[in-house]
């Protein structure tokens, strides 16, 4: 089987441990999936399959994936919008919470 220093997204998450991320958030982050086409036009069919469809990144960017997750995560949250609560004696004729 030929070697490919490359993973797809399900072991960026399972490397992650405690946290996951979608390939939106990578994309964020500054980390784009490779070319799944450069890549399957290199290898037998077999391997094409279970790659043609998969968000590939190199094996590498871990550490890095890591260290970018890090410094978001240390980032102080948006304030959330306050929530309003809706009583329903306020609001639809009578009751209570």
């Amino acid at each position: 089987m030929h070697h490919l220093n490359i993973i797809n997204l399900s072991q960026v998450n399972h490397s992650l441990a405690i946290a996951s991320v979608n390939a939106a958030q990578l994309t964020e982050l500054g980390f784009h999936p490779l070319d799944n086409k450069a890549i399957c036009e290199s290898l037998p069919p077999e391997q094409t399959r279970q790659l043609r469809n998969a968000k590939l990144y190199p094996a590498d960017s871990v550490p890095r994936i890591r260290q970018a997750l890090a410094a978001r995560l240390a980032q102080p949250a948006a304030p959330a919008p306050e929530y309003e609560r809706k009583c329903a004696d306020d609001t639809e004729g009578g009751g209570t919470d």
